[in-house]
């Protein structure tokens, strides 16, 4: 029987569109993915906006004080409308991002196919 590799290695890339919550990667089932970088460069001529959210696919149940608990199905917007002036990028992360098994990394410009998003990803099978 073939094992999946502990930790892979990926970079994700994709012109954005101006459709609301667009996802652009989901950790696959059986890995925990962690967001290493997350780079938008503006290809047009003009400030382009972003937004770039998490996506919480299931839910988190408590624990056992009752705490901690989180619905499934809830976006949590970390970058919302961020203006990105023509031939230059920002990156909507500080640091580093956890995206657990079937969660999702979300993200859309103002107008389609004038942002480019790059992301650094390190996916690690869960035992």
């Amino acid at each position: 029987m073939a094992q999946l590799p502990l930790n892979t290695f990926k970079t994700k890339t994709a012109l954005l569109t101006s459709v609301p919550g667009t996802t652009v990667y989901t950790a696959p089932i059986g890995t925990t993915a962690i967001i290493l970088m997350a780079q938008v460069s503006n290809v047009s001529t003009q400030t382009q906006f972003v937004n770039f959210s998490h996506f919480r696919n299931r839910p988190i149940l408590a624990d056992a004080q009752g705490n901690g608990a989180q619905a499934g199905r809830t976006t949590s917007t970390l970058v919302l409308n961020y203006g990105i002036p023509a031939n230059d990028a920002a990156s909507p992360l500080s640091g580093k991002m956890i995206i657990e098994s079937l969660d999702s990394v979300q993200a859309y410009a103002s107008t389609s196919n004038a942002l480019q998003l790059v992301l650094s990803i390190l996916e690690t099978a869960n035992t």
